[in-house]
């Protein structure tokens, strides 16, 4: 199926409404299973979740050849998987914060 670029009515800065709406949306609704995040994390986590989506959801229905007409649920999904992945990435970086190099110096010493 090849990729067909969106005409101006339907899409803004080259993105579908649908596609934005359904990738936030999902992004959304995941948030609601990660309770251990903070607030400024939290709108990180809903706009890379609905950024990551917006991007790959052309690239999944391109390389799975699925149908245009699923393109909304792709959307939607790749929205929730992208934002659960967030608050696994934010406790990667707290705990390489927490590792102990021993060429480096401890600052509260």
């Amino acid at each position: 199926m090849p990729l067909q670029p969106p005409t101006p009515e339907d899409s803004i800065a080259g993105i579908k409404y649908g596609v934005l709406i359904f990738s936030f949306l999902g992004a959304a609704v995941s948030l609601s299973y990660a309770k251990e995040l903070t607030r400024p994390q939290a709108v990180t986590a809903v706009l890379t979740g609905t950024a990551v989506a917006v991007m790959a959801t052309p690239m999944a229905l391109h390389y799975l050849d699925l149908p245009a007409s699923l393109e909304r649920a792709v959307a939607f999904f790749a929205g929730l998987a992208a934002m659960r992945a967030v608050p696994v990435f934010f406790t990667l970086i707290d705990r390489l914060r927490d590792i102990k190099l021993p060429w480096l110096s401890d600052p509260k010493e």
